[in-house]
């Protein structure tokens, strides 16, 4: 997962930030700077998402970690492919932070960071555990929904928009392999259940298809032959292309 900016500015804004510990003042020897300070300066140059974790913790056990620190650590894992350490950063930042200016990034650096966990679960084509699935993109469709509502006017709520339809495509698949499942385990009931749950709460996605697919076995399954037809003229009404066995 790539992100092309980062607001809240670069590893060099930062080091304006902290200048007054990196460099001291002029009475100070050079060396009484404190390391954990260093060391964070030094992962971030490198784009080491652990070592800056590791520094923050540091830097934690004496002093207040400046906002903007928390910020581009969470950015940079977030770019590192890490989402929970992402996640957890940015979380901080909120915390601590509950009127910071950037308090908008905070929150989406925090939705973006389970959004990249969610987008884990699917990496080279795999098919993941359903349940799983739909946790993870349900808590990162609630995280990025609280983001704009919270911040109508945030300078993302266009890709919010984008993540939160991906998201439902997600969802919605991942419900269909559920039902198919519950097909194949002999609990047309279930799956029945579970399909219509899909034409009522994802109805725009392409899982639709699907979901009118499977009420119509599911209810020749339970011996309802009037509701499978309904449910097939449907599907024939609504997706034509689409190929069904007798």
């Amino acid at each position: 997962m790539k992100l092309a900016f980062s607001p809240c500015g670069s590893v060099l804004l930062l080091l304006v930030v902290l200048a007054p510990w990196l460099s001291g003042c002029a009475t100070t020897p050079v060396d009484s700077a404190p390391k954990v300070h260093v060391a964070l300066n030094q992962a971030l140059d490198a784009r080491d998402c652990p070592a800056a974790v590791n520094a923050l913790e540091a830097w934690e056990r004496s002093n207040p970690v400046p906002a903007q620190a928390r910020l581009e650590t969470a950015f940079l894992c977030l770019v590192s492919d890490a989402p929970n350490p992402a996640f957890e950063q940015s979380l901080r930042f909120i915390q601590a932070f509950p009127s910071h200016p950037d308090l908008d990034y905070g929150f989406y650096l925090r939705a973006m960071a389970r959004y990249g966990s969610w987008k884990a679960l699917h990496s080279d084509g795999a098919v993941p555990e359903p349940r799983r699935d739909i946790a993870l993109a349900r808590e990162s469709f609630i995280l990025f929904r609280e983001l704009v509502q919270r911040f109508p006017d945030t300078r993302y709520r266009d890709e919010v928009a984008i993540h939160l339809m991906a998201l439902r495509e997600g969802m919605a698949a991942a419900e269909i392999l559920q039902a198919r499942a519950q097909l194949d385990q002999g609990n047309p009931r279930q799956a029945l259940a579970r399909a219509e749950y899909v034409r009522e709460h994802f109805g725009s996605t392409q899982a639709l298809a699907d979901a009118l697919a499977v009420m119509v076995e599911a209810h020749r399954a339970l011996g309802q032959s009037d509701a499978a037809d309904r449910a097939r003229r449907q599907l024939e009404v609504r997706f034509p292309d689409r190929e069904m066995t007798p």
